[in-house]
């Protein structure tokens, strides 16, 4: 990886890759698309992966990865056998205010040091915004996919003013919604950050949604 890359604050877990390594090699699988891909660390699984990154800093991280929007990929219709993603989880990662004093920050924001690009995720707390931009981004995959392709997408909840926002259960919806099918739902155990307002209250885990066209 090129030393100058901004890091990443959201990467897969090694936990994540494993299961999805498992998964993958029940199937026929050739060409793997991450359209949320960060530092590409999707690139792992030994199979022909396309990464696709909105912030161009992220995207130089591996010359699989190309700059992109998920939300209008650059490839024809039935391209790939199978999407492996995670998506912003639309939480206190997205604040993207400047710190004023030595507190720490993890945000999307202050990891690659400055604004986001227009219509990045990373920028989007849970609420419409970001909903509407993952419908754009599960229609793309919907249509990038060969007819029976996978989807394997991470994301989890996460707790906001006490209450926890059901972030897996709309993404699992909006994927039935797009004409996907559900395989399984896996719990994949997470260490999760341990400071903040929630601290007491923090996910342990993260959801794999396995999906088929």
């Amino acid at each position: 990886m090129n030393r100058a890359v901004p890091p990443h604050p959201a990467k897969f877990s090694s936990g994540v890759l494993e299961a999805a390594a498992v998964i993958l090699g029940e199937h026929d699988v050739l060409r793997v698309l991450d359209p949320f891909a960060g530092v590409g660390t999707v690139h792992v699984l030994p199979y022909d992966t396309v990464g696709v990154e909105i912030e161009p800093e992220w995207a130089a991280a591996d010359p699989r990865t190309i700059v992109g929007d998920a939300t209008s990929l650059p490839f024809s219709d039935g391209t790939f056998d199978t999407v492996v993603t995670s998506p912003c989880y639309g939480n206190r990662m997205a604040d993207h205010h400047e710190a004023k004093d030595s507190s720490r920050r993890h945000t999307y924001r202050h990891s690659l040091g400055r604004s986001l690009s227009a219509n990045s995720a990373g920028a989007m707390q849970w609420g419409d915004q970001y909903r509407e931009l993952h419908n754009r981004a599960w229609a793309e995959a919907v249509r990038v996919l060969r007819p029976d392709g996978l989807c394997l997408v991470v994301v989890s909840n996460h707790i906001r003013g006490g209450l926890r926002q059901r972030v897996v259960d709309w993404h699992l919806h909006s994927f039935i919604d797009a004409g996907f099918s559900v395989e399984r739902v896996l719990s994949i155990p997470t260490q999760r950050l341990r400071h903040g307002a929630n601290a007491t209250l923090r996910i342990n885990d993260e959801k794999l949604l396995v999906v088929r066209r």
